[in-house]
């Protein structure tokens, strides 16, 4: 009883999702638009005469005014553009909606254009030292004592280069 119940549900739903008309009501088979009817943009034509005018900086093209007015035609549908009420107003007019700036996006591109970078804790280790200010046990060098300190450098190593050598046998004390 159980299996010819189970094979006649079977047979049932597969008989009415072979019917076309069942499959679209259902949403199973999808309904693709025909590619021929779809128009983005204008076929480009050139005129016999070869005379184009070139393009107007600012001015947007007429195929994408095209474009743009249908789909918003597809998305809202025809509105008829009707005078906004008397309350609509006055919120308009608190808003502010005649005092705003034109060319605000210019000014908030040109603020958020510039980025400063926190200092971080490798800057702060690096850079300890930033030169404006000077140590307050620093004095300005006096070029007489430079030069006898030069001097005494010159007559203890005799001009050459120092070079340190370990005693062998000797141990390094600590603090020495």
């Amino acid at each position: 009883m159980k299996f010819t119940n189970i094979l006649m549900a079977i047979f049932a739903s597969s008989i009415i999702l072979g019917c076309t008309q069942t499959t679209k009501a259902l949403g199973i088979k999808k309904n693709a638009p025909n590619e021929f009817n779809i128009l983005t943009k204008a076929p480009l034509v050139v005129p016999p005469e070869y005379n184009l005018r070139p393009p107007q900086i600012g001015t947007s093209s007429s195929e994408n005014n095209y474009s743009q007015e249908s789909a918003r035609e597809a998305l809202l549908g025809n509105i008829d553009e009707v005078e906004p009420t008397r309350g609509e107003v006055v919120l308009m007019s608190k808003a502010g909606v005649g005092s705003a700036n034109p060319e605000i996006r210019l000014e908030i591109d040109g603020s958020n254009s510039v980025e400063r970078k926190s200092k971080g804790f490798s800057d702060q280790v690096l850079f300890w030292k930033d030169g404006s200010s000077i140590s307050s046990n620093s004095a300005p060098i006096d070029s007489d004592v430079e030069a006898k300190r030069l001097e005494a450098i010159i007559a203890a190593t005799g001009g050459k280069d120092v070079k340190i050598t370990k005693r062998p046998g000797a141990a390094k004390l600590p603090g020495l």
